[in-house]
This record gives structure tokens, C-alpha cells and sequence, in this order.
């Protein structure tokens, strides 16, 4: 009796032990969840202006340079062409003050001058002639005063016309050339940022990739920096996924590995790209050895596999993994 007993303990032992193996042999892989993710390239209004043409249509691939819209660029057409005006100005002017006065500019001076000397000598003659008629006492005060103020206005007037003389004979000084060049330079650089800011008023595309949303219909006005368009760019989207703190460590950014993507029977090739060096929510140091495991860490990876080319953003994925 007590043989039989010890027996079935054995074989209940071996059964035991046998249905554990089994087990641990067909546990299936840990996985770390996530989503497939798209590059998203946006388009921003650069100011609240009207659309005036909208040339793809939503799921269109486009390449990169290709126009998607244009604004209403009137205003800034404007602008640009005042800015131009005022550098051709700018640039006459230079040249001018380079090339110096012109020696009919200097003769024209030079005439006035002599005009005005003979304007002084004749009112100092008629101040002299005053004046002894003053002391003689058959002229008044006030007269004496009037001739002496019209001789000081006409003697100003000379030096006045004599100075600008000496700095036509001088020619134009280095620091006038150089404020005007400065001038020139600044208006060049404004034209520069005008066509800058008139180019962004056409919308095109950065990237290749495939036209995901267009938010305003034409003849819209959109407000300043709002976006317009978005791209979905590059040839296939790449998985986000969340892994769990004991694999952190076993994964290494360039190695290849698995993922499993919801609708889809076959597995998906994918080479890691990045992995979060924090995790994503409470720090490491705030938690305890066994409540460590729970932390999980962002990480990103590139799907190698060419049917990832239609899959879509917001589909669930999940990266296989194998305890190390």
C-alpha cells in the first residue's frame, strides 16, 4: 500500500514538472505596444491673405518643390516694388556723390557768390553813407539801423554762399560716400527679405510625401501662421512604442527587430532608431526595485518592409521582444 502511495507521488511529480515545462515553452513573447507615426510637414499662411489657388487635392504624393497653394500677394508685390524704387534712387545718389559736382553745378556758384558780394559791398557803401548822415543829423536813428541791418544780412549771405563754394572746390567727403553706400546696402537687404516673404506666400512642399490635409478651401482667408497643409512625408511611416523597463537595457539603436501590426498576419521588419534614456513618466529614483518594472521608455523605429507604404497613422503596433 505505502509502494502504491509513493508511486502515484512520482508520477504526479514527473506530470507536474512536464506541464511546467510545457508551459514555459509555449509562452509567447513579451511585446511593447505602440502606433505607426508619419513625419508631418506643415504649411503655415504667412499672413491673414485670401487663397487664390489650390492645385493638389487631399492623398495626392507630391515631390519636393511641387506648389500646393498661393495666396494673395498683392500687398507685398507692392512693397516689394516701393523698395525697389528707393534703391535705384539710393544708387543715383551714390553715384552722384562719387562722381563729385559738376563744374557747371561749381560756375553756378561761383556767379551767385560773385552776386552777393556785389550786394554786400553796395548795402556797406549805403550804411557808410548813412551813418555820416546820421552824425550830421539829417538822418534818424532808426534808418541808420535798417541800413546797418540790411549790410549784415547781405555779408552773411556771402560767407553762406562761400562755404558751399569751398565744398563743391573740396568734393564730397568720405564719410557722405560711405552713409550713402550704408544706405544702399540697407535697402538691398530689405529687397532680399521682401522676396523672402513674398516667396512664402506660394506653398510648396518641403519634402516628398503624400498630401494628408488641406484645411482651408479657396478664397479663404486664413488667419497669420495657421496651418493649411499637411504632408505625410517620406516613403514609410516608422512605430512608436512604449517599452518596458526589464528590456531596456537588451535594446541597442541600429539592430534590427519585429513588429506586429494589428490586421496584419505577417511580421514587419524594423531597425531601432532612438530609445528614451528617461522614462516617460514618474522618475526612476522616486520608485521602488519592484515598482521599476512598470516604467516604460519611448522608443522609435524604422520599418523596413515596403507594405508599410500604405499603412496609416494611429494603427496599433507592438514590438516583440525577447528578455535578455
Amino acid at each position: 500500500m505505502k509502494h502504491r502511495y509513493a508511486l502515484n507521488s512520482v508520477c504526479l511529480l514527473v506530470m507536474l514538472c512536464v506541464t511546467m515545462l510545457t508551459a514555459g515553452c509555449n509562452k509567447e513573447a513579451e511585446e511593447a505596444l505602440g502606433t505607426l507615426e508619419w513625419d508631418r510637414v506643415n504649411g503655415r499662411a504667412p499672413a491673414s491673405e485670401v487663397i487664390t489657388a489650390i492645385l493638389v487635392t487631399e492623398g495626392t504624393r507630391v515631390t519636393k518643390g511641387e506648389t500646393l497653394l498661393t495666396f494673395d500677394d498683392r500687398k507685398i508685390a507692392a512693397q516689394y516694388s516701393e523698395a525697389e524704387a528707393n534703391l535705384e534712387q539710393a544708387r543715383w545718389r551714390l553715384s552722384e556723390l562719387k562722381s563729385g559736382p559738376r563744374p557747371q553745378k561749381i560756375a553756378e556758384v561761383r556767379a551767385r557768390l560773385e552776386g552777393a558780394t556785389a550786394v554786400r559791398d553796395n548795402d556797406r557803401e549805403l550804411y557808410l553813407r548813412q551813418k555820416q548822415l546820421y552824425e550830421s543829423t539829417f538822418s534818424s536813428k532808426e534808418q541808420l539801423d535798417n541800413a546797418y541791418s540790411r549790410y549784415l544780412n547781405s555779408r552773411e549771405r556771402v560767407n553762406e554762399i562761400s562755404q558751399n563754394l569751398d565744398e563743391l572746390l573740396e568734393g564730397t567727403r568720405s564719410e557722405v560716400i560711405e552713409q550713402a553706400r550704408s544706405q544702399v546696402a540697407a535697402i538691398e537687404a530689405q529687397l532680399v527679405r521682401l522676396q523672402r516673404v513674398r516667396e512664402e506666400y506660394t506653398i510648396q512642399a518641403t519634402q516628398d510625401g503624400l498630401v494628408d490635409s488641406i484645411a482651408y478651401k479657396l478664397g479663404d482667408r486664413p488667419p497669420a501662421h495657421a496651418v493649411v497643409t499637411t504632408i505625410l512625408a517620406g516613403n514609410y511611416p516608422w512605430a512608436r512604442v512604449y517599452v518596458p523597463e526589464p528590456f531596456r537595457a537588451s535594446l541597442k539603436p541600429g539592430e534590427s527587430y519585429q513588429l506586429k501590426i494589428d490586421g496584419i498576419e505577417e511580421l514587419f521588419a524594423a531597425r531601432l532608431r532612438t530609445i528614451s534614456s528617461q522614462a516617460s513618466f514618474t522618475p526612476y529614483y522616486a520608485l521602488t526595485e519592484s515598482d521599476r518594472s512598470r516604467l516604460s521608455y519611448v522608443t522609435e523605429l524604422d520599418i523596413l518592409d515596403e507594405r508599410a507604404a500604405e499603412l496609416t497613422a494611429g494603427t496599433p503596433v507592438q514590438l516583440v521582444l525577447e528578455k535578455q
